[in-house]
């Protein structure tokens, strides 16, 4: 456990020194106060009112901004290491494979996390600018975005799945999100399956809002989140343990 730690946190440094993660994350920020903006200028059309803001954010950030944000950061921590040769140095070390694996999926996530974190103190901050903060249930919005990572999980462990078949960096972000694009477009376009399809809920956290939360229906989702996530987990690290670098 000690190991998995200590290479989760050296694999979240190695994102962070990157400059393209600290940009990114000031740029998920502005989405936030952009939202505000957009909003307060729109006087509440389209949806964009100051008290639904912070949700209107998260709808945004889960639906598009995070899966591309983990495609690229799928593409650094994988291929981008078999392209430059470094993974071999790694693979070396006294730590099996799944370890390794388990450790840059548990660095994207803790990316995720921070990204979301960004999103929700930004839109919180402007929504209570320009809103009050009356007009906004703190708790219920903290909840939201806690929940949102979980539908992120079997989107970072699909992007890791795919960086198992590609040899650049580039084309491991093509291919998750080209790959995202169309699992998202056939469930749109045969709904009998998107009850099944885990991109379906990257705005499950709307099921906890409101007076009462639908028990049942959070349940069969977790589960079938879960399901997709130990699923993809496993022909993931199996792709990498029986990759050739």
């Amino acid at each position: 456990m000690e190991i998995i730690k200590a290479g989760a946190r050296n694999e979240i440094v190695k994102l962070l020194s990157l400059k393209k993660y600290q940009v990114l994350l000031v740029l998920t920020g502005l989405i936030g106060i952009s939202t505000a903006l957009l909003g307060r200028a729109a006087k509440g059309l389209i949806g964009l009112l100051s008290s639904n803001m912070p949700n209107t954010v998260l709808s945004i950030s889960t639906g598009f901004i995070l899966p591309l944000m983990i495609a690229m950061a799928a593409a650094d921590l994988f291929t981008a290491e078999q392209e430059n040769g470094t993974i071999k140095a790694i693979i070396t070390r006294p730590i099996s494979r799944i370890s390794i694996f388990t450790t840059k999926i548990l660095a994207i996530i803790l990316y995720i996390i921070l990204a979301l974190l960004v999103c929700l103190m930004t839109s919180m901050i402007s929504s209570i600018l320009f809103s009050g903060i009356g007009s906004l249930n703190i708790i219920e919005t903290f909840l939201a975005y806690v929940v949102s990572i979980v539908p992120m999980l079997p989107i970072i462990l699909f992007a890791a799945t795919v960086s198992q078949l590609c040899k650049s960096s580039s084309s491991t972000v093509m291919l998750s999100v080209f790959g995202y694009i169309i699992v998202v477009a056939v469930s749109t376009v045969f709904p009998s399956i998107n009850p099944m399809v885990f991109t379906s809920y990257t705005g499950w956290y709307k099921l906890f809002i409101g007076a009462t939360m639908p028990i049942t229906n959070i349940l069969n989702v977790l589960v079938l989140l879960v399901a997709y996530t130990l699923i993809l987990f496993g022909v993931g690290s199996w792709a990498f343990e029986k990759k050739e670098y």
